[in-house]
């Protein structure tokens, strides 16, 4: 039985993920259970928050994005939350400078940088969508920085095609990319029950340790982990489309 790949994510976000399966000659569908929406900021707003930053903490990806939908400019010092969210930003911000750990892609390793050393940076601004962990907000308040939170975006959830899923799921060997916990918790809290068990039974791929728990608390049975994130997925799933 050929193998298929659902990839659940926001559809911005999932479409070079989409492109690559299909690069691979891997069947790929869409299923995605929430969408990103840009909250209502005006530009001098939030590049206001910017710029009374000593230094930017971006969250994630999508807070790169709805940012730059607003037309601002980072200051002088960024932090993204890993590697990828570090080439997003570049992606969209050329002309800016930021770092990002290399040992992890969370908060925890964020709070390893050594810049938070520097007392000169007092004034953290943090970028991120509502409902965001508040653990880096506490770690940093620890080190005596003053923290400011700016929400810029919601996710919105959306409804999955469960008879599509049926038809692929009896038609292929699935897979199931997921990269948030949102998105995890949204996807199972839509399953009809006769679909539930055959959710659990595929084969799982994630980013981070912290997802896969999540998983696994919502009765999957195979979760694997691109320890250094979306790059090493991306060889799991060659390893396993070989199978």
């Amino acid at each position: 039985m050929k193998h298929c790949v659902l990839v659940v994510r926001p559809q911005e976000q999932a479409v070079s993920l989409l492109n690559y399966c299909q690069q691979q000659g891997w069947h790929t569908e869409l299923f995605s259970s929430l969408e990103v929406r840009t909250l209502t900021h005006t530009h001098e707003a939030v590049q206001a928050a910017l710029n009374a930053s000593d230094v930017v903490f971006w969250a994630s990806a999508n807070a790169i994005a709805s940012s730059k939908k607003l037309g601002v400019v980072p200051p002088l010092r960024n932090v993204c939350v890993g590697q990828a969210t570090l080439k997003v930003f570049y992606r969209y911000f050329p002309r800016s400078v930021a770092v990002a750990p290399d040992d992890g892609l969370d908060s925890e390793a964020v709070l390893r940088l050594p810049l938070w050393q520097d007392a000169s940076l007092q004034r953290v601004l943090i970028v991120n969508g509502e409902g965001g962990r508040k653990w880096l907000t506490h770690s940093l308040m620890g080190l005596g920085k003053s923290v400011q939170t700016l929400s810029v975006y919601q996710r919105i959830p959306v409804a999955v095609d469960w008879d599509r899923f049926r038809q692929v799921t009896q038609a292929y060997n699935c897979m199931v990319c997921v990269y948030s916990l949102e998105a995890a918790a949204q996807l199972f809290e839509q399953v009809p029950v006769d679909l539930r068990e055959r959710l659990q039974s595929l084969l799982y791929f994630t980013i981070h340790e912290r997802i896969a728990e999540s998983l696994r608390d919502l009765g999957v049975h195979r979760v694997l982990v691109g320890q250094n994130g979306h790059e090493d997925v991306l060889q799991l799933l060659h390893e396993h489309a070989k199978n």
